[in-house]
């Protein structure tokens, strides 16, 4: 299903979605194809949600004119063991 065709069948309103095909341009990810899982009524369900979901699956308001989001990296640092420091 096509992010426009989501849009007419859920206006205004929250859905959860999986992504069937997308493509990645620089740091922001284009989801072109997709199914839909459900609609979420209620914003607070929604960001529940939005915070359980993995890989594929994606909450978003069919307010967008698209669905694109921008790719964040998450580099961490490590430090060594305490044990492994000199004194």
């Amino acid at each position: 299903m096509l992010w426009s065709e989501v849009r007419e069948l859920f206006p205004n309103q929250f859905v959860l979605v999986q992504a069937i095909k997308s493509h990645q341009n620089g740091n922001k990810l284009y989801v072109d194809e997709m199914a839909v899982i459900r609609p979420i009524p209620d914003p607070k369900e929604a960001t529940r949600e939005l915070l359980k979901s993995r890989d594929e699956n994606y909450v978003y308001h069919t307010s967008k004119p698209e669905l694109v989001m921008e790719v964040v990296s998450r580099v961490g640092f490590r430090r060594s063991p305490v044990e492994d420091r000199p004194n």
